[in-house]
């Protein structure tokens, strides 16, 4: 009796060790599938997906590429935009600031120079030179020589300008020898050397409807060929 008893309870025994073995296997196998499930999954979000264009985020700021062609283009602007423009034109050419010998002749034929005011002419009274010029800078305004800094003016007994001297920074850029080359040989050359040292005057005779002969004189210096004053005086009677 006892014998079948303890037989019974080692077969209930067994059958619990098997159905608990049984049972740890399954528990070991459905771990291992989490376990790999788990990691698939990981790996998958972990790798970027290559089909397809990607759109950005709203919250992210997509800075756009910067190509070399970009990069020359915007230099090349910027080159334009901060280098001004340069002027083409020289000052040798601008008539404003530049004689010559055939200006002062031109000028000279219609009686005045080509530096004093419009309407000053060999032959203009007193009252024509205040009212262009002024009052002048020396001298009384009724003594028959005026003058206004690089400019005098002489006066016959009618009080008629026949004598204008013009110093004009714009006539020492000239050169003697060039003069000539444009006009011609002067009718006259004069030795002024024992007054200023190495100095001489060129006169060319002239002849318009006001005045029968009157005369256009360069002063210059003899060494360096440079222009000192002009002059248009006509001959008093």
């Amino acid at each position: 009796m006892n014998r079948s008893i303890r037989k019974n309870n080692d077969n209930q025994q067994w059958s619990r060790l098997q159905i608990s073995s049984a049972l740890w296997k399954i528990s070991l196998l459905i771990v291992g599938l989490m376990i790999v499930a788990g990691c698939g999954n990981s790996q998958q979000q972990a790798t970027p997906t290559t089909s397809g264009s990607t759109t950005p985020s709203d919250n992210n700021i997509v800075e756009p590429s910067v190509t070399a062609s970009t990069q020359a283009t915007a230099e090349t602007q910027s080159s334009e935009e901060t280098i001004p423009e340069q002027s083409t034109q020289s000052e040798d050419t601008d008539d404003t600031d530049t004689f010559s010998g055939t200006t002062i002749l031109k000028a000279a034929k219609e009686g005045t120079l080509p530096d004093l005011p419009k309407g000053l002419v060999l032959g203009s009274s007193r009252e024509t030179l205040f009212q262009l010029k002024g009052k002048p800078e020396l001298g009384d305004t009724d003594v028959p020589m005026l003058s206004y800094g690089t400019l005098d003016v002489v006066f016959d007994a009618k009080d008629n300008i026949v004598e204008l001297t013009s110093s004009t920074e714009q006539y020492k850029k000239l050169k003697m020898n060039r003069i000539i080359t444009e006009l011609g040989k002067p009718d006259e050359m004069n030795d002024t050397s024992k007054d200023v040292a190495y100095t001489a005057e060129a006169t060319y005779q002239l002849a318009n409807k006001e005045f029968a002969q009157y005369f256009l004189v360069f002063s210059y210096n003899t060494q360096s060929q440079q222009v000192q004053y002009v002059r248009l005086y006509a001959n008093i009677q």
